[in-house]
């Protein structure tokens, strides 16, 4: 089993100000997840929200993959409303920093950072506005369970 995590939130800062997001946890799993996709090769996404419920408004992911044992990358969105669109979000995927990485049979443990820019999306249909950002740099440390 994985050591607990120290807060199982992500904290940081969005546009300048500061922020928390929780993980949601319930009986089938837990807003922060890992799918195997095949050995050595797995799908991480830790998603935060506001308060301690379910609700899109204001709701932060992190997705990357680990590629034996190696993450480089990740993608990044942000939802202001209470819907998908629009939303902000990496164009492509941006560097992360892990400090703790570990991923067993059915649990884990994600802890480190991302510092980026998000753009602004209107709908599914339309591309990343690069002259509507937001800057967000977060830190987090979860739990993760295996889906």
């Amino acid at each position: 089993m994985a050591p607990l995590a120290v807060a199982n939130e992500l904290t940081g800062t969005l546009n300048g100000e500061q922020h928390s997001w929780h993980i949601l946890e319930h009986e089938q799993g837990s807003t922060a997840n890992f799918s195997e996709l095949m050995p050595g090769m797995y799908s991480v996404s830790i998603q935060g929200h506001r308060q301690n419920k379910y609700e899109t408004k204001g709701t932060l992911t992190i997705d990357f993959m680990v590629i034996q044992d190696k993450v480089n990358t990740a993608s990044v969105t942000y939802f202001p409303e209470s819907s998908l669109t629009p939303h902000y979000g990496t164009k492509e995927e941006v560097p992360i920093q892990l400090d703790v990485l570990e991923l067993n049979n059915e649990n884990g443990r994600a802890s480190g950072s991302v510092n980026t820019t998000l753009m602004y999306v209107e709908n599914l249909q339309t591309e990343h506005t690069p002259n509507n950002t937001m800057e967000i740099d977060v830190s987090f440390d979860v739990r993760l369970q295996k889906e």
